[in-house]
């Protein structure tokens, strides 16, 4: 009885300090938007300083900087310490990994695609995807604004990123959906303090949610998705 006492003390301790993570964050997401004409970064964007963090490789992605050192000037910890992440993440901090791909390895997600659960899909909902990449009109997508966000409130920004047992780590780059094409999509999901995830929304409040609510877009849609529509047209069939 004492364990199952101590054990719940130490997973809302935990709780407590990734939800203050997030809200520092969040603090420090409304100054760089304040500072770039009110529009969010994406999750790989133009080139600039990276303050340690490790930056794009390959292709056109090569020199480009990642969100998290978008927010490195207003909140002075780079992706690779561990004071940044999650105290009750346990996977590997790493990246690009892969197959070359431009994710990296971490406690916490930038939602830069919303409603995805189709890698094929090329609409983007979210904050902002890679800079480079092209719409279904074969436009580039561009950065996000306030004004696009339709209810702040209820639109998420950053949180506890998706892993599930037997994966070595979580992508920080954050969708609703996967991993859906693997043998991973039946797995449970690995859960860092209590039953649920933290979550940081586009209007700075903070909230918990169970992953497996968090990442059904039957459930979420409207929160992963800038118009607060919820695409059903994406979601994987």
């Amino acid at each position: 009885l004492l364990l199952r006492v101590l054990s719940k003390a130490k997973a809302s301790a935990r709780s407590a300090s990734c939800k203050n993570h997030l809200r520092q964050m969040g603090m420090a997401l409304k100054m760089y938007v304040y500072d770039h004409q009110n529009k969010y970064p994406h999750y790989l964007g133009p080139a600039g300083p990276s303050y340690g963090d490790v930056t794009g490789q390959g292709g056109r992605a090569v020199g480009l900087i990642y969100w998290s050192s978008k927010l490195f000037p207003y909140c002075a910890l780079s992706w690779t310490n561990t004071a940044y992440h999650c105290p009750g993440y346990k996977g590997k901090l790493k990246g690009p990994y892969l197959r070359g791909s431009i994710e990296r390895l971490g406690s916490y997600a930038h939602n830069a695609a919303g409603v995805r659960t189709d890698d094929r899909a090329n609409e983007n909902f979210g904050l902002g995807p890679v800079v480079f990449w092209k719409s279904a009109l074969e436009s580039y997508v561009p950065a996000v604004s306030e004004a696009q966000v339709s209810v702040p409130s209820e639109m998420l920004a950053i949180g506890d990123s998706l892993m599930k047992v037997d994966m070595e780590g979580a992508s920080d780059f954050w969708r609703c959906g996967g991993p859906f094409s693997s043998d991973l999509a039946a797995s449970p999901y690995v859960l860092r303090h209590g039953k649920n995830h933290n979550q940081l929304y586009c209007d700075g409040h903070v909230s918990a949610m169970s992953p497996s609510i968090l990442f059904d877009p039957s459930k979420t849609a409207l929160l992963w998705n800038f118009d607060h529509q919820p695409h059903s047209e994406l979601w994987k069939p």
